[in-house]
């Protein structure tokens, strides 16, 4: 039996023809373009050659690195996939840009107004879209709509506490409306200060875990949904959704498909590597070194998210109480609308401040004590919060003692 460097050549020929997948498998790992063609050489008896036995040094493995590992292939066009081992996929086995996923779920650019908008959405389609379906028993009605319909009740409910103690005050006598009217100013303060203090506390907590981790707890993605035929008509919904919602579950599919789209599938975790890791080397396996760490650092920061939002929600309903808010958005006369702008944020300035001193100092032993432990409980929760997400957020770099010894037989049971 011969063997043909020639023949073999012409066999990955065929192979290439096959097609343009196979044809980028062969280009990465042969070079059949642009590098120069081995010269043809005499066949070789098999029978005949003596055998030369190579033996190897003992090889020194890494944790994780793959410092010999090079990219050897210039990704002519960023949209294309690259896919490991094979190199650059022609554009069409995947979807490029947000605008041509069609129906495909799709993480989608952050702006600062994508938060607004989302919950934008979810209030306007709980309002004409959900709750019309769940009251008909709709067989498309899911978890998601059950959920966002739960902020209705929130609004409603806090806009009936405060109308219910101001409705009726224009039949009190003077001291017993301004009564009515402080109280109502009190509680819609409470409300506002509350939901702002929570998003406060949360968004503390997401922004310090992405500056430690690189990890964004508020990465939104569309999800398109297929409905169910119903009347006759078949339509898609859409619904708005974190990549990191689910510490059980994270989207690692889109996290994958938006690095193909760039160029590399592991770009994601190659920027965290780097960047929040401290790897000079590129990993080997650079999903299957950092999605552990990610999980470990999101269920530590989704704990303390919630711990650290309703302490900062206590904080805030706490300041409303205070007395210094009583005489807020009180004029003497009525405000032209350039007064009004110009004045209202310096008064609530001036009067947030107070208020907060109000709330340390206290008005006793007992209101001293409860002020300082809401503000330092809420803010310790955040700080150790983020010191523990960032404790143990790292990966060894030092070389492993074991050793791959190639003088040894390998026998096989």
């Amino acid at each position: 039996m011969t063997l043909s460097i020639k023949q073999n050549i012409n066999n990955l020929q065929a192979f290439k023809g096959i097609s343009n997948l196979n044809a980028a498998y062969v280009n990465a790992n042969n070079g059949v373009n642009n590098q120069a063609q081995p010269a043809p050489v005499q066949n070789v008896n098999v029978q005949n050659a003596a055998p030369k036995a190579q033996v190897q040094a003992p090889l020194q493995t890494t944790q994780g690195y793959a410092p010999e590992l090079k990219q050897t292939q210039t990704i002519s066009k960023p949209a294309s996939a690259y896919i490991e081992g094979v190199g650059a996929v022609p554009s069409g086995y995947f979807i490029e840009g947000e605008s041509n996923h069609g129906s495909e779920d799709h993480i989608i650019k952050k702006t600062p107004l994508t938060g607004a908008r989302i919950v934008a959405d979810k209030i306007t389609k709980s309002i004409f879209s959900y709750a019309p379906k769940g009251m008909k028993g709709s067989k498309n009605s899911n978890f998601y709509e059950y959920l966002s319909l739960g902020m209705i009740p929130y609004i409603v409910g806090s806009v009936m506490m405060v109308a219910t103690t101001v409705a009726a005050s224009k039949f009190f006598n003077p001291s017993d409306a301004k009564a009515s009217k402080m109280i109502g100013k009190s509680a819609a303060l409470g409300v506002v200060f509350c939901a702002a203090m929570k998003w406060l506390g949360g968004k503390i907590m997401e922004k310090g875990t992405e500056a430690l981790t690189g990890v964004d707890m508020a990465m939104p993605y569309k999800k398109v949904i297929s409905e169910l035929p119903e009347d006759g008509k078949e339509k898609t919904s859409t619904e708005f959704h974190r990549v990191f919602e689910s510490v059980d579950f994270p989207r690692w599919d889109l996290i994958n498909k938006q690095g193909e789209e760039e160029g590399n599938r592991y770009q994601y975790y190659d920027n965290i590597a780097k960047k929040k890791l401290g790897c000079d080397e590129p990993l080997n396996a650079p999903d299957q070194v950092v999605q552990p760490l990610i999980t470990k650092a999101l269920t530590k920061a989704m704990a303390a998210k919630s711990i650290s939002s309703f302490l900062w929600a206590a904080t805030g309903v706490a300041l409303a109480a205070q007395k210094d808010f009583a005489n807020f958005g009180s004029f003497t006369k009525k405000p032209t609308l350039k007064q009004f702008i110009t004045k209202v944020p310096v008064d609530f300035a001036r009067t947030l401040k107070d208020a907060s001193k109000s709330l340390w100092n206290g008005t006793s032993v007992k209101s001293k004590l409860v002020g300082r432990g809401l503000i330092i409980g809420a803010a310790a929760s955040t700080v150790l919060g983020l010191l523990n997400v960032k404790r143990g957020y790292k990966i060894d770099k030092k070389p492993s003692e074991s050793q791959i010894d190639y003088k040894k037989d390998y026998v096989e049971n």
